[in-house]
């Protein structure tokens, strides 16, 4: 435990780190018991992270849509007859 304060000085020096303390203490309780700030605080920090996958999700779902894009038209796309070099006479 720290030794009690024993001059004027060291005294007065002693409350004011008290009231600092107290001061803090009440901020935090503020804080915890404002419902709606936090509400707000925690739909932020939701939507912030949503936005991030969003992006995300939209640059993987471009890629993949043209990934099968190009596979339909290769699969699809009308084709040359093969070249075989020999005429056909009669």
């Amino acid at each position: 435990m720290s030794r009690q304060p024993t001059t004027t000085d060291e005294l007065r020096a002693h409350v004011e780190h008290t009231r600092e303390e107290l001061g803090h203490t009440v901020e935090a309780l503020a804080h915890k018991t404002d419902v709606k700030a936090r509400a707000r605080q925690k739909a932020e920090e939701v939507r912030q992270r949503a936005g991030t996958h969003r992006t995300a999700l939209t640059g993987t779902a471009v890629t993949t849509v043209g990934v099968i894009a190009a596979l339909v038209w290769l699969t699809w796309r009308p084709r040359k007859p093969a070249r075989t070099g020999r005429t056909w006479s009669r």
